[in-house]
């Protein structure tokens, strides 16, 4: 049985990020998963500045647009647009960039497998085996970035670990009869603990509505979803309504097993404040790679580096999920400190660049009371 440095379970956003930077370290390193690319994937597509940044190589082959503002809506028609002089965020399709980022994985040295189900992992302390109906595949390390529904996490934790949970979005493809759609907008009139959205991506929009929390009794359906569209662009044309969990609850998850690591929503390391996945995918996944390198190097136990590499990323998380919880619970308060003056260029640079988004989120909860009674501007700049 060949012995691998690393295999990683998974080859969307933050399994490719931990692959590309193992491989281009010269570790060999295997990428396995049960989808063939291209693949459909749920996902708004939409990278940020602070992802592009993180990113090990350009994905403008992929872009479809670029987009320099927000449109904030809220109940009673209430609107803000938050203006940027750069562009705030790329929009891209994730069947393409997802496909995209692993032919460049692939490029870099990572090779890939496609297998069946995982039966079990054997851990010992010089290595893991994981198993599959196919065969066995061994690695000194193994990276579980398979998503929310992570096998990887389930062996481990079991079905439910009480550090998980999970937000649900539904999304579909929308073509509007009269080409209306340019703008990136976040409505909170929709749904509660959540938002709907609005995506352009060029020859489309990507329209969907989604909740941080999906433990209560709200119900997104297709129903639901249709009847937003219809509301929004009449009666466009919409394709691929689908589905999608939010890995969330990387702030209390314990420390890394020995010889595992766990990376994007199979870590739970979403927003939970802004739904957003990429970025917390690619940090997470570069985390566990730098970790599983450094040890080999004969550096720092990859256990003790992965815990401190995101330390301030599972910070942040913790505070997004408080401001979550205190945000869409006033939202009457919250969007109206949100859409203010004194914040417009604090959160448009937050939410693009990832400064300080979660302490944004709790100053925003601390002086909302201060800028309830004040009128906001239709339009901030």
């Amino acid at each position: 049985m060949e012995r691998w440095d690393a295999i990683i379970i998974g080859a969307g956003p933050a399994g490719c990020a931990a692959a590309w930077d193992l491989a281009t370290a010269g570790r060999p390193v295997l990428l396995l998963d049960r989808a063939e690319f291209p693949r459909h994937k749920a996902c708004a597509g939409g990278l940020t500045r602070k992802s592009l940044r993180a990113l090990r190589y350009s994905v403008a082959p992929v872009v479809r647009e670029t987009v320099s503002a927000i449109v904030v809506e809220k109940q009673s028609g209430e609107a803000a647009t938050l203006a940027s002089r750069n562009a705030v965020c790329a929009m891209t399709v994730r069947q393409e960039l997802d496909h995209f980022c692993l032919q460049q994985t692939l490029g870099a040295g990572a090779e890939f497998a496609r297998i069946g189900p995982i039966g079990g992992l054997d851990i010992s302390s010089d290595g893991v085996v994981v198993r599959t109906a196919e065969q066995d595949y061994r690695a000194r390390f193994l990276i579980g970035a398979d998503g929310v529904h992570s096998r990887v996490r389930q062996l481990l934790y079991g079905e439910s670990p009480h550090w998980f949970w999970r937000g649900f979005a539904l999304e579909a493809r929308v073509y509007p009869t009269n080409g209306e759609g340019s703008e990136l907008i976040f409505d909170f009139a929709p749904v509660r603990r959540g938002y709907g959205w609005v995506f352009p991506k060029h020859d489309h929009l990507n329209v969907g509505l989604g909740v941080y929390d999906d433990s209560g009794s709200q119900k997104l359906d297709r129903a639901r979803l249709s009847l937003y569209i219809h509301e929004r662009f009449g009666d466009a044309r919409v394709e691929h309504v689908t589905g999608q969990f939010l890995g969330f609850g990387a702030e209390k998850a314990p420390q890394a097993e020995q010889r595992v690591f766990l990376a994007g929503d199979a870590g739970g390391f979403a927003d939970p404040l802004t739904g957003e996945g990429i970025y917390g995918a690619i940090a997470s996944g570069q985390a566990a790679a730098a970790a599983i390198d450094g040890e080999l190097r004969g550096g720092a136990a990859a256990q003790r580096a992965f815990a401190e590499l995101t330390a301030r990323l599972r910070q942040d998380l913790q505070l997004s999920a408080s401001g979550a919880r205190w945000f869409y619970g006033n939202l009457d308060l919250g969007y109206r400190a949100l859409t203010a003056p004194v914040f417009r260029g604090a959160v448009i640079n937050a939410y693009a660049n990832g400064t300080k988004i979660a302490g944004l989120a709790n100053a925003v909860r601390r002086f909302a009371r201060i800028f309830a009674s004040r009128p906001i501007n239709e339009t901030v700049t």
